[in-house]
């Protein structure tokens, strides 16, 4: 169990510190990083709906709701009807793309020079490792909330 604990301190302090970066680039920019994650998910060039950018980047829905009006006012983004859902889905305008290109160049060329020096080190393979293991501590802690969630309900009769 300690070689496990170590290895997963270790996980949450390099991803701490990946998080740390962004907010820090964000923060010296003048962008608050849920903000700074909306344009890094749309900048994709696809159409994504709020409960999409909310779920893969784990952002409060009425965070996104609060930065899309925003952005629908600055004239960032719009609304598009490509998406066959009921969610409206997003895509950036072309003032948008300048907006998000500002901020997003230098975190590419960053991310291009630490990947490269990574890979030079470790197989690709890594990135899948780190994803499974995120999969699989979304699913037990979701089990965790569930077996709360039942908890409470047994509880109150």
């Amino acid at each position: 169990m300690d070689q496990k604990y170590e290895i997963v301190r270790r996980i949450m302090l390099a991803t701490n510190k990946i998080d740390g970066v962004y907010y820090l680039f964000g923060k010296k920019c003048g962008i608050n990083e849920n903000t700074l994650a909306f344009f890094y998910a749309l900048a994709d060039g696809k159409p994504h709906s709020q409960k999409e950018i909310s779920d893969e980047w784990i952002i409060p829905r009425t965070t996104i709701n609060s930065i899309v009006k925003t952005m629908l006012a600055r004239g960032s983004i719009q609304f598009c009807s490509e998406h066959h859902t009921k969610e409206k889905a997003i895509v950036l305008t072309e003032t948008g793309k300048e907006y998000a290109d500002k901020y997003l160049t230098d975190i590419y060329l960053a991310e291009e020079k630490a990947i490269s020096r990574t890979l030079q080190k470790f197989k690709p393979e890594f990135v899948a490792a780190l994803e499974e293991f995120s999969d699989c501590l979304h699913e037990e802690f979701q089990e965790i909330f569930q077996y709360e969630k039942e908890q409470i309900k047994h509880e109150q009769f």
